[in-house]
């Protein structure tokens, strides 16, 4: 079975490192590809792209570091970050790695691919392009910001997002993974920063409609403040659909969270997708099946995905709708 996730920031890599457990608990064949945003513009991926005029690598060694062997060393040393000297403070060794790989290839999907040799992914990794690329948006009160740190503002609703540059060549193997897959899934991440700008990219939303696979998407756990204010689930479905419009289902978390970290997460701005009103019927309406399960992983300080339980779900729909199209077509 063909997987691929698309996205980026802390979601992605959630949803990879459960599919990668139940790949080595076998006996299940899962080939895990995960397709990746490149536009991140904030903090040492902000510093490094600028100095070398490269892709986002953040997003990228957070998703190599989901399908690495977890007691790998060289996995552990990549999520380093520097402290000292001044010069290195807050940037990690992983992204120095990767921009070092850039400069000795002069190209960032190679990067990538020799990153992943070197930590023996137990899947691939793909920038969605490898192109440099800013994202830009354009709110409800027409004002315009570039970058993508820079797009998520508390009482501003986001009309839509583009690139500086138009249609960005898709990153050897995208396109072909999408064709060939046999699960697409979007998510979980940040709607407008971490999964649309994928979808920016040539090619891929006309491989993801033209592909047989499932498509999926995976609702946040809680709203962005800043970006998805006031979302429900149906919200966010909405708004993907402008970018995609093939969207077969919409998973979506059924568990409460404790009083305290839903109180943390208020004070900043969110609250939880699930706590709002589903509004099952009009997702239905929009041809996208609601599927709910408590899929929030238990004694943690923030609202995250278990990924087991999201990789095992995930998996179990492949295999329905795998199941469903062979009978349709026999």
């Amino acid at each position: 079975m063909k997987i691929v996730g698309i996205g980026g920031g802390t979601g992605l890599p959630v949803l990879l490192s459960g599919l990668r457990e139940i790949r080595q608990m076998g006996p299940s064949q899962i080939d895990i590809t995960a397709i990746v945003t490149v536009s991140d513009s904030g903090g040492s991926t902000g510093a490094l792209r600028k100095a070398f005029d490269m892709p986002a690598m953040g997003d990228i060694r957070k998703c190599l570091i989901a399908l690495a062997p977890e007691r790998a060393v060289l996995t552990s040393v990549c999520e380093h970050r520097f402290d000292n000297p001044e010069s290195f403070a807050g940037h990690s060794l992983g992204n120095l790695i990767l921009s070092a790989l850039y400069q000795m290839s002069g190209n960032f999907a190679a990067a990538v691919r020799l990153a992943s040799d070197l930590m023996e992914l137990q899947g691939k990794v793909l920038p969605s392009t490898d192109q440099p690329v800013t994202l830009c948006a354009l709110y409800e009160d027409d004002r315009i910001v570039r970058g993508e740190s820079n797009i998520p503002r508390p009482g501003r609703r986001i009309r839509r997002v583009w690139f500086d540059v138009q249609n960005p060549p898709p990153a050897p193997g995208v396109i072909e993974a999408l064709r060939e897959a046999d699960a697409i899934v979007l998510g979980p991440g940040s709607l407008y920063t971490s999964i649309v700008p994928n979808l920016l990219v040539a090619g891929v939303v006309d491989a993801i409609q033209s592909s047989t696979a499932i498509k999926i998407y995976v609702s946040n756990l809680m709203t962005q403040a800043g970006e998805t204010d006031g979302y429900s689930a149906t919200d966010h479905v909405s708004a993907l659909l402008e970018y995609l419009p093939a969207i077969d289902v919409c998973v979506m978390n059924s568990s409460g969270i404790g009083t305290g970290v839903a109180e943390r997460y208020f004070m900043s701005g969110s609250e939880m997708v699930a706590g709002r009103p589903l509004d099952e019927d009009g997702m239905r309406r929009k041809g996208v099946l609601p599927v709910a399960a408590p899929l929030l992983k238990a004694g943690q300080v923030k609202a995250r995905h278990d990924p087991a339980t999201l990789a095992r779900l995930v998996v179990s729909l492949a295999r329905g709708f795998a199941g469903a199209h062979e009978l349709i077509c026999a």
